[in-house]
């Protein structure tokens, strides 16, 4: 009876990686060409999604708006270790944006709202590589929506706390290689939500000098509404693959800690720093409860993960060009937390080395428009594949990936 349900492994294997190191970039423009230097950093609204200390300091009695689209791409290339032959992704692109808006209601309190997509990925391998057994696509698109309160607790020192709200949708597809029939495969979805806490303080020790620190629980994404579908199977193993199935589970994203530095260096430069741990070890193990379909009852399969916390460094800078021209860099390192023997192709992740640039141009005191670009190169991931091992869906050879993005956006006053 087991074996009606082992073709489940791979989604859920994969899912559990959903909550790694997938993350689209810094949710703003401007914050992006830093780098993604932001918990001490006040030069736009958008740093509320990273620290909502942050919002004492922002609030004003105008209403200010920051939104904007982000595009991503990631690209992965394979080699086997058995065959020697290359395989990369197909080109896709993972679309995102966001919206903020700030406003003071009193001389201490200021409200802000941030809708953002934090999380996201879009994996398109070619039909007939070699893996297609494992993955041939997978999609993942997260959004967050934060109410956020702020408070000025001196002039030096501001509190804020933000709910945040998280939806996500998730599917997946792929073959199963026992069947010469190409259309024998197997689709995934579901979508689910959850609810965390951010808070954060921000303080100036002086007019150059700043600090910030935050910290975002992680949010468990409850799936009930899961479907299993499978096309092209033989009448004579529809016990084994049932056609339709249900099924729940829920896996959570992790927690965040974050501490930044901002100093003005000269009247001109800004320098920010930022620290950050992630607890990607809540990634222990993926439960999930299979409903009974057919003949088949309900059953519990669980998938062990062992993903360990990781830390990520980010500098940026701003140097201002002119009066209207404001020109942003950022350097970041972010640490993987998959272990060699865990790496699933249906997200490549590794320790990333990143650039960004971007600017900001002021067109008149209540709009800027911002624009910024960033570049992550992934260090090599060899893969190998355990026969032994069937709760770890892989394929042996060698990874390499990098990604682009890219966002523009306005900053508004009114």
């Amino acid at each position: 009876m087991r074996l009606r349900f082992l073709f489940l492994l791979p989604l859920f294997s994969g899912l559990t990686a959903t909550a790694g190191g997938f993350d689209t970039g810094p949710q703003g423009a401007r914050v992006l060409g830093l780098g993604g230097a932001s918990t001490a950093y006040i030069g736009s609204i958008a740093g509320i999604s990273v620290n909502p200390g942050l919002l004492g300091q922002l609030g004003d009695s105008l209403l200010r708006v920051s939104m904007g689209g982000i595009g991503q791409v990631r690209r992965s290339s394979f080699i086997g270790q058995d065959t020697y032959q290359r395989t990369d992704q197909e080109l896709t692109i993972q679309p995102g944006g966001y919206f903020y808006a700030t406003r003071a209601v009193s001389k201490r309190v200021a409200v802000g709202l941030s809708l953002t997509t934090p999380y996201g990925y879009h994996t398109k391998w070619p039909e007939t590589w070699e893996g297609r057994s494992v993955i041939q696509e997978s999609q993942l698109n997260t959004f967050f929506v934060q109410p956020t309160v702020g408070i000025k607790l001196n002039d030096n020192f501001n509190a804020g706390v933000g709910v945040v709200y998280a939806f996500g949708k998730y599917s997946q597809r792929r073959a199963l290689g026992q069947y010469d029939d190409p259309t024998a495969q197997a689709k995934f979805t579901s979508s689910g939500s959850g609810l965390g806490l951010n808070v954060g303080l921000y303080g100036r020790t002086g007019d150059n000098l700043a600090f910030g620190i935050s910290y975002r629980s992680g949010v468990k994404l409850k799936m009930n509404n899961g479907k299993a579908t499978t096309t092209g199977i033989p009448d004579r193993d529809g016990a084994l693959y049932p056609r339709t199935g249900d099924f729940t589970t829920d896996f959570s994203l992790p927690s965040t800690l974050s501490v930044g530095i901002a100093d003005r260096i000269t009247k001109n430069l800004l320098v920010t720093f930022d620290f950050t741990l992630t607890g990607w070890s809540t990634q222990d193990s993926l439960k999930l409860n299979v409903a009974a379909s057919g003949g088949a009852p309900d059953r519990r399969i669980t998938t062990a993960r062992r993903y360990e916390d990781a830390l990520a460094f980010r500098v940026g800078a701003e140097y201002q060009i002119g009066a209207k021209l404001t020109a942003l860099a950022g350097l970041r390192y972010d640490e993987t937390p998959i272990r060699d023997e865990y790496i699933n192709p249906e997200f490549i992740d590794a320790n990333r080395l990143g650039v960004s640039t971007g600017f900001s141009y002021q067109v008149s005191p209540r709009l800027a428009l911002e624009a910024a670009y960033a570049f992550d190169y992934g260090q090599l991931r060899t893969a190998r594949a355990n026969q032994q091992i069937e709760q770890v869906a892989n394929v042996s050879g060698s990874y390499r990936t990098v990604t682009h993005t890219a966002s523009v956006g306005v900053a508004l006053a009114f």
